[in-house]
């Protein structure tokens, strides 16, 4: 049964990829860290490898000076199952904004925090506020931005809506990690690489804090000046 499960959800990644569609199915089908991970690998697993970059990510913060604070203002997009959202609160945040092209994501963490704020949409379509945030998150969600027009709103968007001197926290699937991702592209539909220079072009003069292996991706921290 698991692996005629693996087959369908492969098929729809390969030849039936609708963005909304497919997340909002994939998680209400598993909301748990196989729907948001690899899905051929058990939620232990995927545990395991969150918990790996969750050290990463603890690190790489402190190294770029971001300490979460009551007062300070939090926007994540792809909150998924809500793996950083809980982590984020466990650190004390208190005014947390996220966001998820799945509806059943959106649905399901407002309802574990009625305190936090919500928004459900494609972020290259929903609007954020411009200049409110001290701090951005994009964790494991760019690469599956496929189209170019859509990625570059979405990354404006984002970039937009952090105030001067902010912290924006994202993973990129960049081909020069993944030497493999010449031959994997010619059929992959949900995930798309792309190297710093398509971040730098929409941040211009955004500062690098830290740039460091996260799983398959790189982690990095820019600073908006």
């Amino acid at each position: 049964m698991a692996l005629i499960n693996d087959i369908k959800i492969y098929f729809k990644m390969m030849f039936r990829y609708k963005p909304k569609t497919f997340w909002n199915e994939m998680l209400t089908n598993s909301f748990d860290l196989k729907g948001v991970g690899h899905f051929r690998m058990s939620n232990e697993e995927n545990l395991k490898m969150y918990e790996e970059k969750k050290a990463i990510l603890s690190r790489e913060m402190d190294k770029a000076g971001i300490e979460i604070t009551p007062e300070m203002n939090i926007v994540e997009i792809g909150i998924g199952v809500g793996y950083w959202t809980d982590h984020f609160h466990s650190l004390g945040a208190k005014n947390y904004t996220g966001n998820d092209i799945a509806e059943i994501s959106v649905i399901n963490l407002q309802e574990k925090y009625p305190q936090y704020n919500f928004l459900h949409g494609d972020i290259s379509e929903v609007r954020l506020p411009e200049n409110k945030f001290d701090l951005g998150v994009m964790i494991d969600v760019t690469q599956h931005i496929t189209d170019d027009d859509r990625f570059n709103s979405a990354m404006d968007n984002l970039w937009q809506s952090l105030k001067s001197g902010a912290k924006l926290v994202i993973t990129m699937w960049d081909p020069e990690k993944n030497v493999y991702l010449a031959n994997k592209l010619r059929l992959n539909r949900i995930e798309k690489p792309r190297g710093m220079e398509w971040y730098q072009k929409i941040y211009g003069n955004a500062e690098v804090l830290t740039r460091v292996d996260f799983n398959d991706k790189f982690l990095v921290i820019f600073r908006k000046q």
